[in-house]
C-alpha cells in the first residue's frame, strides 16, 4: 500500500499520489510522544484545492503525516534525500491492526510501526523547481 489512505489528502485529489513519487523533506522523531513526523511534497497539484490557496501562485503541495504509537523503530543514516525522491516509500497493514511504515533510500532507511497515521499540516508553495 503505497498511496496514502488519508481523508485529508482524499479531500484534496480524485486519486492520493504515490508516496514512493513525493519525495521526503522532512523527518522528526519525538521519543517523548512516541510519534514521527514525515514531510513529503508533490509537484502534483490538488484537483480541489482550498479555497484560500487560490490567493497566490504555486507548483507544490507539502503533508505532513504524524504516526503515532510508534514502536520498533530503527534508522540509519538520515541524511538529506534526493530532489528526485530517490526514497521507496511502504506503508503495509502489520499485525494486531497496526501499519508497518519503511522507507529505504540510496543515503538512508527508517522503518516502524504505528497505531495510528493523520495528516497534521498542507500547505501550498512556489518552488523554482522540484
Amino acid at each position: 500500500m503505497s498511496r496514502a489512505p488519508w481523508p485529508e489528502l482524499a479531500a484534496l485529489y480524485d486519486t492520493p499520489p504515490e508516496l514512493s513519487g513525493c519525495p521526503l523533506y522532512y523527518v522528526h522523531v519525538d521519543e517523548r510522544d512516541t510519534s514521527v513526523t514525515l514531510g513529503f511534497e508533490t509537484g502534483r497539484l490538488p484537483d480541489r484545492p482550498e479555497p484560500q490557496w487560490s490567493r497566490g501562485a504555486y507548483n507544490t503541495l507539502r503533508f505532513f503525516v504524524v504516526f503515532t504509537g510508534v514502536e520498533d523503530l530503527r534508522m540509519t543514516g538520515l541524511a538529506a534525500g534526493h530532489p528526485d525522491g530517490g526514497d521507496l516509500v511502504r506503508l503495509d497493514a502489520g499485525g494486531g491492526g497496526r501499519l508497518r511504515v519503511s522507507v529505504t533510500g540510496p543515503s538512508r532507511s527508517l522503518s516502524f510501526s504505528a497505531a495510528a497515521s493523520a495528516v497534521t499540516r498542507t500547505r501550498v508553495c512556489l518552488q523554482g523547481s522540484l
